[in-house]
């Protein structure tokens, strides 16, 4: 996957309820092809479309932010929905179409700009203030050079003096090396028949390309039984210093960077139990570009 898409499965906080890891359902034996874990944007946002906790985060980065928002990769439009209901002018922009058409269904009132783009080839109307890629999405940028591209399409539209922000999972060590062949339980949520339904997964980390591979189960918690197809996704793991480089080779000035979303400043004690990097960056005032 190289097209920029929202992925949020440990960003928002919702609850396996009773359900235990003992319950873990056995991946099928004879499932040959995945889904597309992008496919259903009405299983997505039942998923993911909740409040989170990076909402007040970007918020409060929009309430200083000198002009409109940008949000990329936006999905079903949770951070931008969240923006533009406190007032803040918001572009949204989402490779995938169907995404972007279930965003603009929940937005009756026409108050967000919604756009089908790549990420690397943002051409959005106007300079923004701030711009925002949430949920883990610039992780499925898996090359440097998409990485690069993406980056650089950012800096085009903001504003001299602009603010840019995302956040990505943290690459513990530790985890990258573990190797989950048996689903495991990430988490549950109610689907549309007001059912439960349990996501459980896999994972295989490639250090040398620094990207890991998860399949994807979600079976009903009352029989086990399946609740949608399964899905495959990539997406490549950073560690601080690579990013920074990263976004110097850009001119992005870093100015903050944390292990959560109230502030958490990154250091060796706050890294050992992050769960997130959280980048908030400077496009400067004098620029040539």
């Amino acid at each position: 996957m190289t097209n920029i898409k929202n992925s949020e499965h440990d960003v928002l906080e919702t609850p396996a309820a009773d359900v235990t890891a003992a319950d873990a359902p056995a991946a099928p034996a004879d499932v040959i092809d995945f889904a597309d874990e992008y496919g259903d944007p009405v299983r997505y946002d039942l998923e993911y479309g909740t409040a989170g906790l990076d909402i007040a985060f970007y918020l409060a980065l929009a309430e200083q932010a000198d002009g409109p928002v940008l949000d990329i990769a936006t999905g079903t439009g949770r951070i931008a929905l969240a923006l533009t209901e406190a007032g803040h002018e918001v572009t949204a922009v989402d490779v995938n179409e169907a995404m972007v058409d279930f965003a603009i269904a929940k937005d009756a009132d026409e108050t967000v700009t919604w756009v089908v783009q790549d990420a690397r080839e943002l051409k959005a109307r106007g300079k923004f203030g701030l711009a925002i890629v949430a949920g883990n999405a610039l992780q499925q940028l898996l090359t440097n050079d998409d990485r690069t591209a993406a980056l650089k399409a950012i800096y085009r539209q903001l504003a001299p003096g602009a603010t840019f922000a995302f956040a990505i999972r943290f690459p513990h060590v530790a985890e990258l090396a573990r190797r989950v062949e048996t689903p495991e339980i990430w988490h549950s949520y109610t689907d549309v028949t007001g059912s439960q339904v349990v996501v459980s997964g896999t994972q295989r980390y490639d250090a040398a390309s620094q990207v890991m591979t998860h399949e994807t189960y979600r079976q009903y918690a009352v029989d086990g039984t399946p609740a949608a197809a399964p899905t495959t996704t990539a997406v490549r793991y950073s560690f601080p210093q690579e990013l920074e480089a990263a976004l110097a080779a850009v001119c992005f000035e870093v100015e903050g960077t944390y292990v959560d979303f109230v502030g958490t400043p990154l250091t060796d004690q706050s890294a050992a139990t992050a769960s997130a990097l959280v980048y908030v960056c400077r496009k400067p005032e004098t620029t040539k570009r």
